[in-house]
């Protein structure tokens, strides 16, 4: 009986990450992990229109609109997963991106469906002396479950790397 169990737990969890793609929806492998040359504006007042214009109607997100908000959070595990390999084997900080995948899932409440789709390092500028902070941007479908049942909807969130501090947040209505 044990055995079974274990040859049923391998294949869920090889199956489950296939399952994110059904339908000839863009798998999880299909989202972008990239270092933007540009870095985020120092003025805070700037950041949601920079975030905006980067990132929103953009095909890197567009494509990732059939998904459903039916089995979100498995989902966002398995594409939080792929966002972090792609981060480590392009040598950026993996388990800083870990933990900004969660803080973005707790800002979802449980209630509100979410699927990372891009994760984007770049810099801050600060003072003193112009200090420069590595920070995770990290572009997320969106839409309420009882409202409507793909989504269709965009949040971009940046975040220090060090302190997990938000320094940045847009979104459609």
């Amino acid at each position: 009986m044990k055995t079974l169990l274990k040859i049923l737990f391998c294949l869920v969890a090889f199956v489950s990450p296939l399952m994110a793609a059904t339908d000839n929806k863009p798998g999880p492998e299909e989202t972008v992990v990239k270092t933007l040359d540009e870095p985020l504006p120092t003025d805070e007042g700037e950041r949601g229109a920079f975030l905006w214009k980067q990132f929103a109607n953009k095909p890197e997100e567009t494509k990732f609109e059939s998904y459903e908000t039916a089995n979100w959070k498995q989902n966002y595990a398995v594409f939080a997963d792929v966002l972090v390999k792609k981060a480590e084997a392009q040598g950026l900080d993996g388990a800083s991106l870990r933990k900004v995948l969660d803080e973005v899932l707790k800002d979802s409440r449980g209630k509100v469906a979410y699927l990372p789709v891009g994760a984007y390092q770049t810099m801050l500028y600060g003072n003193p002396v112009l200090k420069r902070n590595p920070v995770w941007i990290v572009v997320v479908k969106w839409e309420t479950p009882d409202f409507a049942p793909h989504l269709g909807h965009i949040r971009v969130f940046a975040f220090d790397q060090k302190t997990l501090k938000r320094v940045g947040y847009t979104t459609c209505s």
